[in-house]
């Protein structure tokens, strides 16, 4: 109904039509508040390598967001069955005619299993669109889903007088999410409990067909999630996290100064290393054994004194960058 502002009637907008709003099932409140999301951010900039010791100093940060999202639940079992050849090593026996030799050779062996389990993870129940930036939507397309931390919906669980809070409309059908990206989810997880059967081993011809058995198609569930930008030199950044802060997404500045300084480390340890086929050079035209024997040793040895001087060169310049972050994040 709509009053008319000159006799004050009451009337129906005939351009204005009802529609039912979907009401979610399920919630996941948020467990984390502005501060631990920020401490997050400085976090993640002191531990991350090659970010510029100035980063806190010239750091401009937009508005913190928080928001609830729209997704599906996808519940089930899966069962991924696979095949592939494993490597072992087993000795040759040679025998010539007056003695007897062994080596080890490395040999294949046919190798198969059965992976099952349980999946449950959320999909973002919104296609296109610009109402949330193009990362936060890459970030929340497929999710984890904590059983624990969901609880049945109930609105006073959010606080819609929050000016930094963000919601987003549920616009698409759950199937057609199930096809674009929850199918692909459940082979991924199958290939996975399938691959860690298998472990570290040395494998070929590895190959896993996979099934499912969906127990939940598509629950509405409203997730929460933290995101910020800011800018460093005039480039732009960003921090997302999940309002559980289990996980993160994030981009960064890089300090192109300090990735040139350890790749010059880096190639003089190449340099070094490639060295060996002098000895054979000296052996050649020193037309001695010995004497390329002994250039081999002695580039042997330098090989590996330069490798561990490279090494703790570099780990010395990436931990005094850190503690100098670390300081820094300490005095904001």
């Amino acid at each position: 109904m709509t009053e008319c502002p000159y006799c004050g009637s009451h009337l129906v907008n005939p351009l204005i039509s009802s529609k039912e709003i979907p009401v979610p099932e399920r919630i996941i409140p948020f467990t984390t508040n502005e501060q631990s999301f920020e401490t997050a951010l400085v976090n993640s900039l002191v531990n991350q390598d090659y970010v510029p010791v100035d980063i806190f100093q010239s750091i401009k940060t937009d508005k913190v967001f928080q928001a609830y999202l729209p997704m599906y639940l996808y519940e089930g079992t899966f069962n991924s069955a696979w095949s592939c050849e494993s490597s072992y090593m087993d000795q040759k026996v040679s025998v010539s005619s007056d003695s007897v030799s062994t080596r080890d050779v490395k040999k294949w062996r046919p190798q198969n299993g059965n992976a099952a389990g349980n999946f449950a993870f959320l999909c973002l129940a919104n296609e296109g669109g610009k109402e949330i930036p193009d990362e936060l939507r890459e970030f929340t397309k497929n999710f984890p889903y904590d059983v624990m931390m969901s609880k049945e919906f109930n609105e006073s669980l959010i606080d819609y007088n929050d000016d930094n809070l963000l919601s987003l409309e549920r616009n698409t059908d759950a199937s057609l999410i199930w096809q674009k990206y929850g199918k692909g989810k459940v082979d991924e997880t199958a290939m996975k409990a399938a691959r860690q059967q298998i472990g570290n081993q040395e494998i070929r011809n590895f190959r896993a067909s996979s099934s499912f058995n969906l127990t939940t198609t598509g629950k509405y569930v409203l997730a929460p999630f933290w995101f910020v930008y800011y800018t460093y030199n005039g480039s732009q950044y960003h921090f997302l996290m999940d309002g559980v802060g289990q996980t993160t997404s994030y981009s960064y500045p890089v300090n192109q100064d300090e990735v040139k300084w350890i790749n010059g480390k880096v190639t003089i340890n190449n340099i070094i290393k490639w060295l060996w086929p002098l000895a054979i050079l000296v052996w050649v035209l020193s037309k001695s054994f010995v004497a390329g024997l002994i250039f081999f040793g002695v580039w042997f040895v330098a090989k590996l004194v330069v490798k561990k001087v490279m090494e703790n060169q570099i780990a010395n310049k990436l931990d005094a960058s850190r503690r100098e972050r670390e300081a820094a994040a300490a005095a904001l």
